[in-house]
């Protein structure tokens, strides 16, 4: 080990190589541990002398094959005293969950083999960093299910010729979309219990969560019979041997991956009372960890909706009981469940500048306490997931392993920052926002009466500014949702100056920005919504759908959007009020319609006015139901009105200010939407968005250190302080 004063502060320096060092000697530059496991054994001890403000553990390059989560407490960091996890000047320090799988030997038609240790089980597996996923039935795409008639959640029809006979049923795992046919909302995967091919139905080994209804889309997997095409596997249980068939090449030129762990790094607090804090890890790759055979997708208890099973809580990277801790400029892909999970307890945690990919769930999930769950006084205790920064992430393919994966979700969970963060391929959402509906609520929440006017004190997920990220190619497996989502939050979130463009609805319906079920008192300003878009049988039905009451959609770009049937829509539905909205001074340039109700009342809108809408020309119309004469039928809800049938509703309440004309970009055919001075939207009181602050910033260490006040960018620890040598892969993300 090494000790410095530097301004009168001690710091001690530790060292660690997996292929050199040596768990015995001192961790010193010259004299590394061989494990990180010795590192924080030193590390305790330090703590415990407190004599240092500051203690750095370099991890140099090289593999560090875990046979257990790493797992950080109360002991390994003190309030006045920073510790450090990070990658040593210009190196990769790879942390792994599973085992490099040799003894490969071909088999057949393009398949190889190899035995495996007696007793090894695994969910997914990876090669050369990439996903290779279970053998599966169709290869690709899906099946569409029969209804079992009184037995919907017990099993599904299938087609006659769809499924050989004669399989056996061992290990092997219906992937599914359960939901009346139509509710692509969540996927489960669960072990199959019986085929039989005589009734062509399949018998599960539990209930689904809901039931699968005529139609719903499903997969057959985990059959050798199924190992037809490139970059699928199939372990054989029984017999200890694994089946692969490579996308290329050979198992022996590549690294072939079989994890071993759902976690690689565990910040876990003893309890809510003494937590972990003072924590930080920087520049480390964390990779390939495990799946579950069994994936339920949320707790089945009344009033549970979106809450995780305490079973699939898990992350590469898992927090809980834990405070004021950091993850910045570290690499995580190759993950079964999430990325990285703050599980119920958690404050203040900064995610930084890391690079999330690969994941098989969702990347970023943030689950504080549900309400009711837990025995608190009151729901001000029970407000323990809070306060976080997330911040210049690029994450991108996740829900590689469950349909309904997101690049970030807040559950019960607020006063976060989410900024400047690139989020691609997801198959639901790039952001969603979670709670609970008003009308799924009990009479009594922590022994407090729940009524209209407390309900919104019991959830959690409020305050929250989700801004100036850059959102693509999300929504690709999924319907009814959109790039930015919300249902049953609390109060005063803000979504701002974000991008969200290039992303189709492929079947069914969704959105852009979707403001669904009980989202209230939400601003959505200054955001640009362009190249959205309807392919095959689905439909963009807005680009702004906002229910819920209160909320404010204002100087926003809708611009070449041109599948979209509408820009601004509303709904009142299920029991939850959908009122009192302001729509101010946007900007609708080859977008849909302007408006669509989906049901009216005269309550709708507070406001609506100094917009200015554009379709290359054609007539401003708005569609649903609107008490005014109709001029047709919409092509998706209800009927159409024409401009002057608007503006006769409430005697021209709406829309007086409003124009209709073309903005007057610098250059919209290549996709430059600045304003010319000459723009009609600057009479409107239009505010000029800044499309530089969009996404991933080059300076972010100091933002974010700006934003959070300590961690990441100062002093006390962030990744501002690395050398151009030194953040090594920090860089790359």
């Amino acid at each position: 080990m090494e000790a410095t004063n530097r301004n009168n502060e001690f710091e001690l320096q530790l060292y660690v190589h997996p292929g050199s060092g040596d768990d015995s000697a001192g961790g010193s530059r010259n004299l590394p541990f061989r494990t990180i496991e010795a590192a924080q054994k030193a590390v305790r001890e330090a703590v415990r002398s407190g004599q240092y403000r500051r203690i750095t553990v370099f991890l140099r390059g090289g593999t560090y094959e875990l046979a257990a989560p790493l797992r950080f407490g109360s002991r390994d960091a003190a309030g006045d005293c920073r510790v450090t996890y990070r990658n040593a000047e210009g190196e990769v320090p790879v942390l792994l969950g599973g085992t490099v799988l040799s003894g490969w030997t071909v088999w057949r038609d393009g398949i190889w083999r190899a035995a495996l240790p007696q007793g090894t089980r695994f969910q997914t597996l990876y090669a050369d960093g990439e996903r290779v996923y279970k053998a599966r039935l169709p290869a690709s795409g899906y099946f569409e299910a029969g209804a079992l008639a009184g037995k919907e959640r017990e099993g599904i029809l299938f087609r006659e010729g769809e499924v050989p006979e004669q399989l056996d049923p061992a290990a092997m795992q219906l992937f599914v979309w359960p939901g009346e046919g139509e509710w692509n909302w969540c996927s489960e995967t669960i072990p199959v219990r019986r085929i039989d091919p005589a009734a062509r139905t399949i018998e599960l080994e539990r209930p689904c969560t809901w039931g699968i209804g005529e139609g719903s889309r499903y997969f057959l997997q985990g059959a050798l019979e199924f190992l037809r095409e490139p970059g699928q596997y199939h372990l054989d249980e029984a017999a200890d041997r694994l089946y692969y068939r490579p996308r290329n090449g050979n198992p022996l030129l590549q690294t072939v991956i079989a994890p071993k762990l759902l976690r690689l790094l565990e910040i876990y607090g003893e309890d809510e009372a003494e937590r972990v804090s003072g924590l930080a890890f920087q520049g480390l790759t964390l990779a390939c960890t495990d799946f579950y055979a069994d994936y339920r997708m949320m707790r089945s208890e009344p009033g549970m909706d979106n809450a995780e099973p305490d079973e699939h809580r898990n992350g590469v990277v898992y927090i809980r009981n834990a405070a004021d801790v950091e993850i910045s400029a570290c690499t995580i892909r190759g993950s079964g469940a999430c990325g990285i999970f703050l599980d119920r307890c958690a404050e203040r945690i900064t995610l930084a500048g890391n690079r999330i990919e690969g994941i098989g769930h969702t990347a970023v999930y943030a689950a504080g306490y549900a309400p009711g769950e837990g025995g608190f006084a009151g729901p001000a205790a029970a407000d323990q997931n809070r306060n976080h920064l997330i911040t210049n992430n690029r994450i991108s393919h996740g829900g590689e392993l469950v349909g309904h994966g997101s690049g970030i979700l807040l559950y019960q969970c607020g006063d976060c920052v989410v900024s400047h963060n690139l989020i691609s391929q997801m198959p639901r959402y790039g952001i969603s926002l979670k709670g609970q509906r008003h009308q799924l609520m009990p009479d009594s929440l922590w022994g407090v009466p729940v009524t209209w006017e407390n309900h919104w004190d019991f959830l959690f997920t409020r305050s929250n500014s989700i801004r100036y990220n850059d959102i693509s190619e999300v929504m690709t497996g999924s319907q009814d949702g959109g790039l930015v989502e919300s249902w049953g939050i609390g109060r005063r979130n803000v979504i701002h100056g974000n991008r969200l463009h290039h992303s189709g609805i492929h079947f069914s319906f969704g959105f852009g920005i979707y403001l669904d079920d009980a989202s209230d008192d939400v601003e959505v300003t200054h955001n640009v919504l362009d190249h959205l878009y309807s392919t095959g049988e689905g439909k963009l039905w807005m680009t702004i759908f906002s229910k819920g009451i209160g909320n404010v959609i204002r100087n926003n770009l809708m611009v070449d959007n041109p599948q979209a049937v509408n820009a601004i829509g509303s709904q009142e539905m299920v029991g939850e009020a959908n009122r009192d909205i302001t729509v101010e001074g946007n900007i609708i340039a080859d977008s849909g319609h302007l408006y669509c109700f989906v049901n009216w009342s005269p309550e709708r809108f507070r406001a609506a006015d100094r917009n200015l809408f554009w379709r290359s020309g054609a007539s401003c119309r708005i569609s649903g139901e609107l008490p005014a004469e109709p001029a047709g039928r919409n092509e998706v809800w209800g009927n159409e009105y024409d401009w002057a049938a608007w503006r006769s509703v409430l005697d021209g309440k709406y829309d007086a200010g409003t124009l209709l004309a073309a903005p007057g970009f610098v250059d919209g055919a290549a996709g430059d939407y600045r304003l010319r001075p000459s723009s009609p939207v600057y009479g409107l009181g239009w505010e000029d968005i800044d499309f530089s602050l969009i996404g991933p910033r080059e300076n972010w260490r100091e933002e974010a250190g700006s934003a959070r006040g300590t961690g990441v960018g100062t002093e006390t620890g962030g990744a501002a302080g690395l050398s151009a040598g030194e953040k090594g892969n920090a860089d790359e993300a």
